[in-house]
């Protein structure tokens, strides 16, 4: 019985060393961090981070960067490339994003599937909610509310109203 835990053991280290997994990284600003790796599975803190791909929890009390994002990222600003999940900060951006972004200044460059939460929301293609003080996006399925709400190729509706706007 001892041979086949002592198997097993041996087992999961070794996948675990080959799947380069990190499960904690600690940051200081950019490259300044322990273990210097371009992923991170687990819980990366910093002041300032920058990771090429992040699954599961990015916190950078200043500045947070994840070139692809699975999970959340919390912080005075949060970037990413392609993210999946949250975006909870004071400024949260993203070239393409599906999930919630909540924080003062939302902005998503393309793509956006989710709700945007915030007094300012912006973003090129919506499906969703925004949720704002101001709300803009070039094309949107879905639903607009706050004191001004843009959707400048709104086909259904206005493309600019007050409280409410949407299209379907």
């Amino acid at each position: 019985m001892k041979k086949v835990a002592l198997a097993l053991v041996a087992v999961v280290m070794l996948f675990a060393a080959s799947a380069q997994a990190q499960v904690f990284k600690l940051s200081l600003w950019g490259d300044i961090c322990v273990p210097n790796e371009d992923y991170t599975g687990g819980l990366e803190l910093g002041i300032g981070s920058e990771t090429q791909a992040v699954d599961g929890v990015q916190w950078g009390i200043i500045y947070s960067y994840a070139g692809k994002l699975q999970g959340v990222q919390l912080g005075l600003v949060n970037n990413t490339d392609d993210g999946t999940g949250i975006q909870w900060g004071l400024v949260d951006m993203a070239q393409n994003f599906k999930g919630i972004q909540w924080g003062f200044v939302n902005w998503t460059k393309n793509e956006f599937t989710g709700a945007q939460l915030g007094f300012v929301n912006y973003s090129k293609q919506a499906k969703g909610v925004q949720l704002g003080f101001i709300n803009y996006t070039e094309t949107m399925k879905g639903l607009q509310l706050g004191l001004v709400n843009i959707i400048k190729n709104n086909t259904m509706f206005l493309p600019v109203f007050v409280f409410v706007n949407f299209c379907f």
